[in-house]
């Protein structure tokens, strides 16, 4: 039903302009035409105000909203002088009507922007704060140089309520296994995707986030990238039927990465993921000179190929000098 509305309304608005045109009657098409414009202009700078991945969305629905508003203007502009009653009152509801429409559009718009200025100011503030605790937390561990992981356990244990300290802690690589553990199970989403992408993070920590958190979509950039993730889930990672764009790169450049997937990567015509593959350490001789006839047979610019050179340069060392000539 609302489909329908999105796109009859607005139809109809425009088959009645035409109308009140073709038949000379041009009474009350400007003020028409005015809230038509109002509506319009205050929707799109409303929408414009979002800062969310969907909010495009809205847009299908400027043209239905600009259509009631030119509706309105119309009732206001054609019977706010009829000697007829019930006309009149349409005239002035009309009127209440479109300026209730675009006055909702400046408010909607306008809280927008100011949840966007203060949440702007608290993002400001705790990136502040994470700063100033990074340069603590880095002139801490100087001086408990060979007792880091020591240190850090017990200053996140003593703190984990503080979410600036633990964002700014968890990048290091000296806190133990079964802190990051506990950690990647945080309800904070923040602090738990730093968990998992600490690379002292282990595979049974890794594939628990994986199998059993409410939002694994999260952690998919952070688990394809990881040294430790088991093979058998990155290779249902790669598989998943609803998978993030991107993450090619991180698997390429994944030593874990399982044989069969890397294998269907380097069929990829994306350079950067290509080039990622070749520093892989679990790239072998075969996939490399598989590789490199390829790109080589691809390979139709006259400038050279920076992967295709990089092959040549691995042939020595993954195949041997004998292979090379």
């Amino acid at each position: 039903m609302f489909s329908l509305a999105l796109i009859g309304i607005p139809i109809a608005y425009l088959v009645v302009l035409v109308g009140l045109l073709v038949r000379r009657e041009p009474g009350g098409l400007g003020l028409s035409l005015l809230f038509f414009a109002a509506a319009v202009m205050t929707g799109v700078w409303a929408i414009d105000q979002s800062r969310s991945s969907t909010a495009g969305i809205a847009f299908l629905g400027i043209p239905l909203m600009g259509a009631l508003g030119g509706f309105l203007g119309l009732a206001f502009g054609r019977w706010r002088s009829s000697s007829e009653p019930a006309r009149k009152i349409g005239a002035w509801v009309g009127l209440a009507g479109a300026l209730l429409l675009v006055s909702f559009n400046i408010s909607q718009g306008a809280q927008t922007k100011s949840k966007n200025r203060t949440n702007d100011n608290k993002w400001a503030a705790q990136s502040a704060e994470i700063a100033r605790d990074r340069k603590m937390i880095d002139s801490a561990l100087k001086l408990n140089a060979g007792r880091e992981r020591r240190y850090l356990d017990s200053s996140i244990r003593a703190r984990m309520n503080d979410r600036a300290f633990l964002i700014a802690a968890l990048p290091h690589d000296s806190i133990s296994p079964a802190l990051l553990d506990t950690l990647a199970a945080s309800n904070d989403l923040g602090i738990s995707l730093e968990a998992v992408r600490n690379p002292g993070t282990d595979s049974v920590t890794l594939a628990r986030v994986f199998r059993t958190h409410s939002v694994p979509f999260y952690f998919f950039q952070a688990l394809a990238a990881h040294h430790h993730t088991p093979p058998e889930i990155l290779r249902q990672l790669y598989q998943h039927p609803e998978p993030m764009g991107g993450l090619a790169i991180w698997f390429a450049s994944n030593p874990s990465t399982p044989r069969d997937v890397l294998d269907e990567i380097s069929k990829s015509t994306d350079r950067n993921v290509i080039a990622q593959l070749l520093e892989n350490p679990a790239l072998d001789c075969q996939m490399l000179m598989r590789l490199g006839v390829r790109l080589t047979r691809q390979s139709q610019s006259d400038s050279p190929d920076a992967n295709v050179m990089r092959v040549t340069e691995l042939v020595p060392q993954k195949c041997g000098q004998k292979a090379a000539q």
